[in-house]
């Protein structure tokens, strides 16, 4: 399976998830990217999930997931509800493959701001241990939710074998809810947060006897746009609780754009030119590449796609 944990406060919602890819008969790797983001116009989602980790033909969730949504310029919910049934529909084929001896299950786990109030959603889907049928469910939940006064949105879920593994000692929430609300109160960088995170998921990687989480992950992270922060967010990868180098671009959906995709054009030919305007000293001589740039953006797809193979 994997680690997904998800915590939320006033002002910020966080989400973890490790990197690991598990087969048969062969070593794990440890490259996934098992999380993506969706802005919409009344909010701001982080999505991950844990249960299938790529198909056959190697295409991960988040990317699938990614071209699901693009496209399609939604309100936050009916985009979740849309990603629900392409899920219900495309996943069960993929997911009645997967090796072990119980049902398959795969949760996709939801934080997010929806007009700057938390909220939490899971969209999960479980195989029974024969095989030959399934339990679907698209939820939000609530503490309390008979109770309208004290009804409020969970501060942390957790999901996969490696939440499963945290839960068994949670002395860590208090610590973690503190650097948490520390955070939100400006206190403390993100990255404090984002440390305390990883450390986190490689106790787990080194704790948890079935090696289903691995020692890499991703910590990512966004703020309330109306809050103390104004909005905006991160994430970083992570190795074994040390900060890597590198954090590549993870799948991000922005009123319906391909947010990943559009940078994928651009940003390499941005930093190509600052690269040469740093060893020349100038602007000049260099070359006006906008008609390439712009066929290039034109050949990206724009329409959704729930081919999923």
């Amino acid at each position: 399976m994997t680690l997904v944990l998800t915590i939320n406060g006033p002002e910020a919602i966080w989400l973890l998830a490790d990197r690991r890819l598990s087969f048969k008969g062969r070593p794990p790797k440890d490259d996934a990217r098992k999380v993506m983001f969706l802005e919409t116009n009344d909010g701001v989602a982080i999505l991950g999930y844990a249960g299938l980790g790529a198909t056959p033909h190697g295409t991960e969730p988040a990317d699938w997931m990614s071209a699901v949504l693009r496209g399609r310029n939604l309100p936050l919910e009916q985009s979740l509800g849309v990603l629900a049934s392409a899920i219900k529909r495309q996943f069960p084929p993929q997911m009645v493959k997967m090796p072990g001896p119980y049902g398959p299950a795969h949760n996709v786990i939801i934080t997010a701001f929806l007009n700057n109030q938390v909220r939490l959603y899971s969209i999960d889907l479980a195989f029974t241990p024969n095989r030959k049928s399934y339990d679907f469910r698209f939820t939000r939940y609530l503490t309390n939710p008979l109770d309208e006064m004290k009804a409020r949105t969970p501060r942390i879920s957790v999901g996969g074998t490696g939440g499963m593994f945290l839960l068994r000692d949670k002395s860590w929430i208090r610590s973690l809810l503190d650097l948490v609300n520390a955070n939100d109160r400006g206190k403390v960088t993100p990255y404090v947060v984002a440390d305390f995170l990883a450390k986190l998921n490689n106790d787990v990687y080194l704790g948890i006897g079935d090696k289903s989480v691995g020692p890499r992950c991703i910590v990512a992270w966004r703020y309330r746009k109306n809050g103390v922060h104004k909005g905006g967010g991160g994430h970083q990868f992570y190795d074994g609780g040390s900060r890597e180098k590198n954090s590549p671009s993870l799948p991000s959906i922005l009123n319906g754009i391909d947010f990943m995709a559009l940078t994928g054009v651009i940003f390499p030919r941005a930093a190509q030119h600052l690269e040469e305007m740093l060893k020349s000293g100038t602007d000049e001589g260099l070359v006006d590449d906008t008609d390439e740039i712009n066929a290039e953006l034109a050949k990206l797809p724009e329409k959704p796609d729930e081919t999923f193979i």
